[in-house]
């Protein structure tokens, strides 16, 4: 009897360490040399969208660590990020746009050799926006382009037709206008943003932003197609086709309108349509930004990306914790629930994500005529304040559109570039 009641201990044993032993060996390997670590975390809501925080608290479960982790609006983060990098504050990861390494090169930890084979997969577009100097400074986590949204049933029933140069936009806004007696057309004019709108429409009149010259930094604000783009949107208040509160309403109003079914135009990113209810989303196209002529176009990039400060007090989770939610398979999962342009290369040969996203043809034809919001300076907030100085009074008839532009001009010339 003693036998085999030793018997059945000898194997109730062995099962324990084989289960102990098979538990352990499930354990991902180098999760545990960060058990009972923290980072701190900051991004903007944008970044962040549905499913950011649900992953992160995941991360933390899988680990065994705490991430401190803090969505923080645009018209807070914005500043609040250039005073975390000018004073060394601790922070671990930051989410935030190119602007971040452009006025800050020497606050930001290269991140070439940390994720080469991550940068490896991804669109080789987006690597490159995310390099200065032949470094890699960010993870690229969410592309975003500006394109037009349409409802379909305004359309539809006004029998308009989707525009393909500024003269025909005309056309179509004051079939639209007609119809229902709207404004049928928004974006977001107010004097933080009206310089999007505004490098996006001398993007679609053919002019580049700016350009390299002998290593130097040329912008072309006073070039005789960005004074037509100048024109075209004094058309649009001129011909009373767009409301004359354009110059002071919110990008949040704006969508708000089209929301309702109100209005059968804006120009947005891409990325709100995951943010449409499956009805609107249902009855929603897309086309590309009307250029001043036919097969002309234009768009500006909102993306944005995670990058690691020099003032970070845990780089290797932090590390992890990037490359934990910058997976294929959440940046994926991104794709198909919030509508967010992929990452990696062969996501854009997945059909799921295809049949997910109507918009990537408008995408495709878009990012070749692409306008930079953040252009090679240390100054890109004064220069967005600055355009609308200079270029509301001219919309306005306050001012000649001459006058306007070479006063902008001469501002941009006198601000201190960063080689690239």
């Amino acid at each position: 009897m003693k036998k085999f009641i030793v018997i059945g201990l000898v194997l109730l044993v062995s099962v324990l360490l084989f289960a102990s032993g098979k538990k352990e060996k499930e354990q991902p390997e180098g999760k545990s040399e960060f058990e009972g670590q923290t980072i701190v975390v900051k991004l903007s809501p944008d970044m962040a969208m549905s499913g950011l925080k649900g992953v992160t608290e995941q991360f933390e479960k899988e680990y065994g660590v705490t991430v401190d982790y803090n969505e923080i609006g645009w018209d807070v983060w914005f500043p609040q990020q250039a005073q975390i990098l000018a004073t060394d504050e601790p922070l671990d990861v930051m989410g935030n746009g190119k602007n971040a390494w452009i006025e800050f090169p020497d606050k930001l930890t290269p991140l070439t050799d940390i994720f080469p084979d991550v940068f490896d997969e991804m669109v080789p577009e987006l690597v490159e926006y995310s390099t200065l100097r032949g470094e890699v400074m960010a993870v690229p986590f969410l592309p975003s382009y500006q394109i037009m949204f349409y409802n379909k049933s305004i359309f539809k029933d006004a029998g308009a037709e989707i525009p393909e140069t500024w003269d025909e936009f005309l056309v179509t806004l004051k079939k639209l206008n007609d119809f229902n007696g709207n404004y049928n057309y928004v974006a977001d004019w107010t004097t933080e943003n009206y310089f999007l709108n505004f490098i996006l429409t001398m993007q679609s009149a053919g002019v580049d932003e700016y350009n390299w010259i002998d290593g130097k930094l040329v912008f072309n604000f006073d070039d005789p197609g960005t004074v037509k783009a100048v024109e075209f949107h004094k058309q649009l208040l001129d011909q009373d086709l767009i409301d004359p509160g354009v110059l002071v309403q919110l990008q949040q109003e704006v969508s708000s309108l089209f929301d309702q079914g109100d209005i059968a135009m804006m120009s947005m990113w891409e990325m709100y349509a995951g943010f449409l209810t499956d009805e609107q989303f249902e009855n929603t196209g897309y086309f590309a930004f009307p250029g001043m002529k036919a097969g002309m176009t234009g768009t500006l990039d909102g993306h944005e990306y995670l990058m690691i400060p020099k003032s970070a007090e845990n780089p290797e989770l932090a590390a992890e914790y990037i490359r934990y939610i910058a997976s294929y398979k959440n940046t994926k999962e991104r794709s198909i629930v919030d509508k967010s342009i992929p990452v990696y290369a062969a996501q854009f040969k997945d059909q799921e994500i295809i049949d997910a996203l109507p918009y990537l043809p408008v995408i495709d034809l878009v990012k070749k005529n692409l306008a930079d919001q953040f252009p090679p300076i240390k100054s890109t907030y004064e220069l967005r304040i600055e355009t609308a100085t200079q270029i509301h009074p001219a919309i306005l008839g306050e001012i000649s559109i001459k006058e306007a532009v070479e006063g902008l001009q001469e501002f941009a010339d006198a601000q201190e570039s960063v080689p690239q």
